[in-house]
């Protein structure tokens, strides 16, 4: 549904009794941390497990937000010894949104950063954003939190657990507006500050800080943002968040406005300021930071191959062939939206396929889970661009 300004009202006005129970019900739940003080940080890398997040071609966000929130760790835990820092996940694992919030505020952490990357349909958009819990009064920017918040489709009854939350009702949008209101100023100051730094220090556009109705945010009890580093469907966005050398300067970036914003906090005239991109090696052809927890364990590689040419096989699974072309957001692609990767056929149409593995044995547990949505979806393999049969791939990968 298209939220309109005179939707909009409509909704609110029929809203009304809930929002003052969710007034309360913020309040009531808002057990901050420590006044002045910031010893204890959550960072979220978006995703994971079985929701891959944005996927463009042969890239996963989920890798991207671990590998920018490993070094963001790193880089505050070796600055600020004293300082606490707990991810969400620090493995390919899947984490309920609500969870992540609640992580948080048992914790009794100071301050949480959910780390994402952007997508859209238009190729040419691009650059940085970071958004705080709320709404626009207006409620247009609905888009992007409406893509974050389908992701809990993958969560056993969800509208019970959600409060009888709607990801595609904009009703549901405003009844948790003000859940974030008691933090909103520090949370959106702390947005600015990243902002800044974003501007400074990456080769992005700034598209600026928003309010947005965000379920990773709405339970936590502490400033809370959620910051997007770039289009993974912008040819020059994905190819700096996939590199090693992207990705620790996205660290780099979100240390400095950590420490510029624990200084004003905390009213201390030192600021830790790194100007020095802190770059390690990646593996050739992959063209990103691997997850290193994956390879120290000996588990099978099933991440997906990077930026260069990858003339090897993959198996994937095919959900769908339409005659004509779909936007990948299209709702035909029900959970997979902005998840599915199209190979043309000429002549034919188009095959709509999720994966993009080397491992045969992944691609099975993919297929299991897409059934779910569509019955009918089967494993596919290809060599480079050129569909190849399924035996033939298992016979030359040796699986």
């Amino acid at each position: 549904m298209k939220v309109t300004p005179r939707n909009f009202l409509l909704i609110t006005a029929a809203s009304l009794f809930m929002l003052c129970t969710c007034w309360e019900s913020g309040a009531q739940n808002a057990q901050p941390a420590e006044r002045g003080k910031v010893c204890k940080v959550v960072l979220d890398p978006g995703h994971g497990g079985k929701d891959p997040g944005c996927v463009y071609r042969n890239y996963y966000e989920k890798d991207v937000t671990l590998g920018i929130a490993k070094k963001l760790g790193e880089l505050i835990r070796k600055n600020y010894p004293d300082v606490e820092v707990i991810y969400t996940r620090s493995t390919d694992k899947y984490v309920e949104l609500a969870e992540r919030g609640k992580i948080a505020t048992r914790a009794n952490a100071d301050l949480f950063i959910s780390i994402h990357i952007n997508a859209a349909t238009n190729q040419n958009a691009r650059g940085t954003s970071t958004h705080v819990m709320g709404m626009d009064k207006d409620g247009k920017n609905l888009e992007v939190a409406m893509r974050e918040n389908d992701i809990i489709i993958y969560e056993d009854d969800y509208t019970t657990k959600y409060e009888g939350y709607n990801p595609g009702d904009p009703a549901s949008y405003i009844m948790f507006s003000l859940m974030q209101y008691a933090y909103k100023d520090q949370s959106m100051m702390f947005a600015e500050i990243i902002q800044k730094h974003f501007k400074a220090d990456l080769p992005m556009p700034d598209r600026g800080t928003t309010q947005e109705p965000f379920l990773v945010l709405w339970r936590t009890s502490m400033p809370s943002v959620l910051t997007e580093v770039g289009f993974l469907s912008n040819q020059t966005d994905r190819s700096y968040v996939t590199s090693g050398k992207g990705q620790s300067e996205a660290a780099r970036a979100l240390f400095n406005a950590f420490s510029e914003y624990k200084s004003k906090v905390e009213g201390r005239a030192n600021v830790v300021m790194l100007r020095e991109a802190e770059t390690e090696p990646v593996r050739k052809g992959s063209g990103r930071t691997p997850a290193p927890e994956l390879q120290e364990k000996g588990e099978p590689d099933t991440r997906l191959v990077g930026q260069e040419p990858y003339d090897g096989v993959l198996y994937y699974v095919q959900i769908g062939f339409l005659g004509s072309r779909k936007p990948l957001n299209d709702r035909v692609f029900k959970s997979y939206r902005n998840r599915v990767t199209e190979k043309r056929e000429p002549g034919r149409g188009y095959r709509y396929l999720v994966g993009g593995v080397r491992d045969y044995d992944a691609i099975v547990k993919i297929q299991s889970e897409a059934r779910k949505e569509f019955p009918d979806a089967f494993v596919v393999a290809y060599e480079g661009d050129k569909r190849i049969d399924v035996k033939t791939a298992r016979r030359k990968t040796g699986q």
